[in-house]
């Protein structure tokens, strides 16, 4: 399932480790205690990254299913959803709700070089902890871009996804300099693969029937209409929703209740035939 670091070339592993050490500077270090109202865990991912992360259980009586909550890039990593309160707002709709930090981010350590594991560790986690509830996948931005990429190697153990804010491709992050040629040609080489590099349809193409839905704004820096158009023609079985006014990230700050209420019905609507007890 893993592409571990020793199938990669002399090029490959010299390129994953500037990668990694420019990638991630702005965001090493920043750590904080997760909330009261969690239960804070430690998982040993698929690469061996040791990967922190929290479990709430909601309250309400008729639980509809687990939502796994997969982070932008921010320093905050999983507390983005602390911060702004969706796991309160998500809990209150019936849904336990997991967030981790990704290798490298908070105090998960980093080994190995595809994201996408870290995803699949936590759904296996999730998938042995709750064997009787669906689990679907929320992932914002760069946490939805490796979220794709998981599902592309197992995507047995959810039910649904939700995308939020996903860029098509990394080039859409990296467009100057030297960083941004290397990335350039890194995302069409046999590199992309196993680093997990690679746009997003390619691996959004071979999830067969799971149900994903595409949320996007239109003034998003990101992604562009000609992004959409393309994602569209390849990935037939995309739901998609557009949010006008809004940039990268701004969908949930801008439309809190009808955010909430479109992941909650679509979620609701999608529980891939498991029971739930």
């Amino acid at each position: 399932m893993s592409d571990d670091i020793t199938k990669i070339s002399w090029t490959g592993k010299v390129f994953s480790k500037l990668f990694m050490r420019i990638f991630f500077k702005s965001v090493h270090g920043w750590k904080k205690r997760v909330p009261d109202n969690t239960r804070y865990f430690l998982e040993t991912g698929i690469d061996g990254s040791c990967l922190e992360g929290a479990i709430q259980e909601s309250e309400i009586l008729d639980i509809k299913g687990v939502i796994i909550l997969c982070h932008p890039f921010l320093k905050y990593g999983m507390h983005y959803f602390f911060k702004n309160n969706m796991d309160l707002q998500l809990l209150s709709q019936g849904f336990h709700v997991v967030s981790f930090n990704f290798k490298g981010f908070g105090s998960s350590t980093l080994k190995g070089h595809a994201y996408s594991d870290d995803v699949l560790s936590i759904g296996y986690l999730i998938q042995k902890n709750y064997p009787n509830l669906p689990i679907h996948l929320l992932g914002c931005s760069f946490g939805g871009f490796h979220l794709c990429h998981a599902l592309m190697k197992d995507a047995t153990p959810f039910a649904s996804v939700v995308l939020d804010s996903v860029p098509c491709s990394v080039n859409a992050f990296f467009k100057t300099g030297i960083l941004a040629t290397a990335m350039k040609w890194a995302s069409n080489s046999k590199l992309s693969q196993s680093v997990g590099i690679r746009p997003i349809n390619h691996s959004l193409e071979k999830i067969g029937e799971l149900p994903v839905l595409y949320l996007y704004g239109d003034m998003d820096k990101y992604i562009s209409q000609l992004d959409i158009d393309n994602l569209k023609r390849k990935c037939k079985g995309l739901d998609f929703a557009q949010f006008s006014g809004c940039g990268h990230l701004e969908i949930y700050k801008k439309n809190k209740q009808c955010y909430i209420q479109i992941i909650v019905e679509y979620f609701t609507n999608n529980q891939s035939g498991r029971s739930i007890s």
